[in-house]
């Protein structure tokens, strides 16, 4: 049986659980923030006020890269641009909308960029192992036909026309929301590491894994979705995967050059 994408109803407006699960996502990723700030001695109020900043870039860039990605589809289909119900956030375009937000919030604040982005990381991925589960409700983002236990019911009105007599499919979202899962856990472990030797790590050093190895278990992940978006022959989530994935390298290369450059000098 298919999940109801409707929770409830309220006053007649329909409430669904993509909107809930991403509400929920927001006051945790928050919480997080908030604790790894004060962990990490910064001022955690500065977490709540970037927070609506950072709200308003990530989804104005989620939705904004979603909607390039599938412009084929959104040209015949204009009125569904700001239909953010219906699902559609491309997280890639949350990374770099917050970045934007994020590099104006520390100016102005007068913050070391690089330390927040490492504070903001584990929330942020925990956000997208949360919001993944509104996939489920929204019966999308999932995978190719599978005969496997964990298989997922997908209803006959969303299945793709080439699997209209398919039942089952890869739950391509958990295998992704897990991953997140883990990989939250790890940033967190590294903030603990860092309290304790920050003599061995330069700031931004945690942000860089969080996009680095993302990129590399989304482009696994996305081996096994039918819902991609290709430029000829090559998904584009893999194009876009890969340019994260060099900058990631860049990054990291930059930050421990100049950490041991910094290092020597003391």
């Amino acid at each position: 049986m298919a999940p109801d994408p409707i929770a409830f109803k309220l006053f007649g407006l329909e409430i669904r659980w993509y909107g809930i699960l991403i509400a929920l996502a927001l006051v945790l990723g928050i919480a997080v923030a908030y604790f790894l700030a004060k962990y990490r001695n910064q001022r955690e109020e500065e977490v709540i006020n970037f927070a609506p900043f950072a709200v308003i870039a990530g989804v104005i860039g989620a939705r904004l890269l979603h909607v390039l990605v599938n412009w084929s589809y959104y040209s015949r289909h204009l009125s569904y641009i700001f239909a953010f119900r219906r699902g559609g956030l491309a997280i890639q375009g949350t990374i770099v909308g917050g970045i934007i937000a994020l590099l104006i919030f520390c100016r102005i604040r007068k913050l070391d960029l690089w330390v927040w982005l490492d504070i903001l990381s584990p929330a942020l991925v925990l956000g997208q192992a949360i919001g993944r589960w509104g996939n489920f409700f929204n019966q999308e983002a999932f995978g190719f036909p599978t005969s496997l236990p964990w298989g997922i019911y997908i209803a006959p009105e969303n299945r793709p026309p080439d699997y209209a007599h398919a039942e089952y499919f890869h739950p391509t979202f958990f295998y992704e929301s897990m991953a997140n899962f883990l990989l939250f856990v790890l940033l967190v472990l590294m903030h603990r590491f860092y309290k304790k030797r920050p003599d061995r790590l330069p700031s931004g050093i945690i942000f860089t894994m969080y996009i680095g190895i993302y990129s590399v278990y989304r482009t696994f992940i996305e081996y096994f979705r039918i819902d991609s978006t290709y430029i000829g022959n090559v998904k584009v989530v893999y194009i876009i995967n890969f340019i994260i994935l060099i900058a990631a390298f860049l990054i990291a290369n930059y930050l421990i050059t100049k950490f041991k450059k910094h290092s020597l000098r003391r």
